[in-house]
């Protein structure tokens, strides 16, 4: 009878720690969402994902999860706590590094509750936290540059079958962190603080906040967290000010099945909780309307194209109306589809898993299907070739990076000739019946560089001189930085950057279509297309003003849509820096089309297109309440819509400066909620808009 009691209290303790090591499903309601932005859309850029091909795949040693993609690189972690660099372009790898080898230069007995979390970028760095600690590695290297634990338990524990042995109890790190600006924000089960990124210095910390779950939401100067009391049952959703802690309010909402963090657009707090949405006003976090979508909702928000997306119950995708909650469009996936999205505009990819039959057994397989969300057009699909289950992919240049099982695979047809390991192995999808190769002749281990993939170097492009002048207002000289590039198949094969002062002449590819960007400080950027034909080129550059209109050329979109261009993301590189370096400078979008076609389509059209510009510029840093957009489809031409060229002229996009102060905002605002009071304000001159 004693006997059976040791081994009784044996299992009771040693159970939960075996089943703990067993590395738990993923699925979407444990959402590794993409931090780049703070729409949660998995996606920065807004360039779509034409196609399902197979550019290249990647073999962890692990389970991968997470990627995220920063200056031509994808970074993501396996399940066996490594963090991976490779090349957004081929797959090739940068640098691996284990966290374990540095979590270990902490006390070995340690231990703290929760999960490991998911890799952020900032500037050069890279950020992942495990339950233990957060560290700051260099995004080039992989060297670490700093880390940081939990604060300790006051109190200690007995551990071990016999009580023996005391151990120091490191309070968990909860709720994902997230960053804005230079300071990263995280929840722990005892309080909520923020870090200086630079060093991991501890900027603030709040006590009163108890974070389980979920991570922070930012907007402007805003953060927006949850805590759980599961002493009462009281859930809490909290607004805080970024810079200080300090708590604007708190709203108790229903306690949720799942915790799940809100998503904000436009003065408006989004609170998912179980089967409801909770609508809260920013300023007050007084309740606008609250929602009940019949299923429980099993994914965090996102929000694109004007719409709140989720997942329902496991098995389908919900758009909904944020100025009321109704619904707009479903996508039904099937029980239990687990599905993770990304979204791009109204283009929408979804991740799930799928049962095949291999050798009569049943093998989990990845799936993405891609659709318009608006129309539920099906527009493509791809079913992984290997066994294991997906988690959130993220789309950067036109690919999408899907991770499923041990593999991370590059889809999409944005660039040149990649690879494929292994010859065409993975290249393949077994059909049902088919046997799956075995794991050991897969793709080879990722920390190898295959030595079939890389291209022969490629020869060096003719170059001729060209002449160029880079001009101010008046026609004088300025200093510009200019960069000259050239495409082919959507891969840069030339790229120059160099300095001009007022004029001098400068290499450029032999061939049309060569991008010549010149950038000046206190000027808009503008870009130029030159081709063989030119030998010399006059460009001159608008300096920006309060109260004044320009038009960016070059900011290109798909035919009849509101999907950006590759091409385009120079230019708006430029005005992001512009943003980023005048922190005051607001600017309204106005989105103009040619007059063919109806409209009422035309207005709408333009309005999305500028719609498409401010979210690209929101996801990459910039406030939206510096932010306005317009549609005023061919309501103000520029150029007859008579003639090719002067219909091209009239689609344009249009910046407008606005005055930075509280006058100018109240105008800016006027301005966007009628565009018929907007043109008897500028008629009846009582006001003018200038420095």
């Amino acid at each position: 009878m004693k006997r059976s009691l040791y081994l009784y209290f044996a299992l009771a303790l040693w159970l939960p720690m075996i089943l703990l090591s067993v590395p738990p499903p993923i699925s979407a309601d444990d959402w590794p969402i993409y931090k780049g932005n703070i729409y949660f859309t998995g996606n920065n850029d807004e360039i779509i994902v034409k196609s399902n091909t197979l550019k290249w795949l990647f073999q962890a040693t692990g389970r991968a999860v997470n990627p995220v993609v920063s200056d031509g690189n994808v970074f993501f972690l396996d399940m066996n706590s490594h963090i991976y660099s490779v090349r957004e372009l081929n797959g090739a790898l940068n640098w691996k590094k284990d966290i374990r080898d540095v979590s270990k230069v902490f006390a070995s007995r340690s231990r703290a509750a929760g999960k490991v979390k998911y890799p952020l970028i900032k500037d050069t760095m890279l950020f992942v936290s495990d339950p233990i600690a957060i560290y700051a590695f260099d995004k080039n290297t992989g060297a670490v540059i700093w880390a940081r634990t939990g604060y300790r338990e006051q109190k200690t524990a007995p551990q071990g079958l016999r009580g023996y042995t005391s151990v120091a109890m490191v309070d968990g790190i909860y709720a994902d962190p997230i960053i804005t600006e230079n300071k990263i924000y995280y929840g722990t089960r005892n309080m909520f603080l923020s870090r200086e990124t630079r060093n991991g210095h501890e900027s603030w910390s709040n006590d009163s906040i108890k974070t389980y779950s979920g991570f922070p939401t930012f907007y402007d100067k805003y953060l927006f967290t949850q805590s759980m009391d599961f002493s009462t049952g009281k859930y809490t959703v909290h607004c805080l000010l970024a810079d200080t802690g300090k708590e604007v309010w708190s709203r108790s909402i229903p306690k949720p099945l799942k915790i799940f963090p809100p998503v904000v657009y436009k003065q408006k707090v989004y609170v998912p909780s179980s089967t409801r949405i909770h609508c809260l006003n920013l300023t007050d976090g007084k309740e606008e309307w609250s929602k009940d979508y019949g299923g429980l909702i099993s994914s965090n928000p996102g929000f694109t194209d004007r719409a709140i997306l989720f997942s329902r119950d496991n098995s389908a995708i919900v758009a909904v109306d944020p100025s009321d909650g109704s619904v707009l469009s479903v996508i039904d996936l099937g029980p239990q589809a687990s599905p993770y999205f990304v979204t791009v505009r109204d283009q929408i990819y979804i991740a799930t898993n799928i049962s095949l039959n291999r050798d009569g057994k049943a093998v989990t397989h990845g799936m993405v299907r891609a659709f318009n969300f608006v129309t539920r057009e099906a527009l493509w699909e791809y079913q992984t070739p290997f066994p294991g289950g997906v988690s959130q992919p993220v789309a950067s240049k036109g690919m999408l990076f899907l991770p499923a099982g041990d593999y991370l695979y590059a889809i999409g047809d944005t660039y040149g000739k990649g690879f494929v390991p292994k010859g065409d192995l993975a290249a393949k999808k077994p059909g049902d019946g088919e046997k799956t190769p075995p794991e050991k002749i897969t793709p080879p281990e990722g920390e190898k560089k295959p030595a079939d993939t890389p291209e022969k170097d490629r020869e060096p492009l003719k170059t001729r001189k060209m002449k160029l002048a880079v001009n101010g207002e008046g026609g004088a000289g300025i200093s510009a930085q200019v960069e000259v590039k050239k495409r082919e198949k959507g891969e840069t094969v030339y790229h120059k950057t160099l300095t001009v002062n007022g004029s001098g002449e400068i290499d450029v590819p032999e061939g049309d279509d060569v991008e010549v960007l010149v950038d000046a400080r206190g000027y808009l950027p503008k870009k130029e297309i030159v081709n063989s034909k030119d030998k010399e080129k006059t460009i001159t550059l608008d300096k920006l003003r309060k109260g004044k209109s320009f038009v960016v050329d070059n900011i290109n979109f798909e035919f009849d849509q509101a999907y950006l261009k590759k091409d385009s993301i120079d230019i708006l590189e430029k005005l992001l820096k512009i943003m980023k370096d005048n922190p005051g400078q607001r600017l309204e979008v106005r989105g103009h089309t040619d007059s063919t076609g109806k409209k009422e389509y035309n207005r709408k059209l333009s309005e999305r297109r500028a719609d498409a510009v401010i979210e690209y510029m929101v996801k990459n840093g910039i406030s939206p309440e510096r932010l306005n957009a317009v549609g005023f489809g061919d309501a103000k031409p520029i150029a007859p819509n008579t003639t090719l060229e002067g219909r091209r002229k009239n689609r344009r996009t249009e910046f407008f400066s606005l005055i930075n102060n509280a006058f100018g905002r109240l105008i800016g605002k006027f301005i966007v909620s009628s565009y018929r009071y907007y043109s008897w304000f500028v008629q009846s001159r009582q006001v003018t808009l200038c420095e």
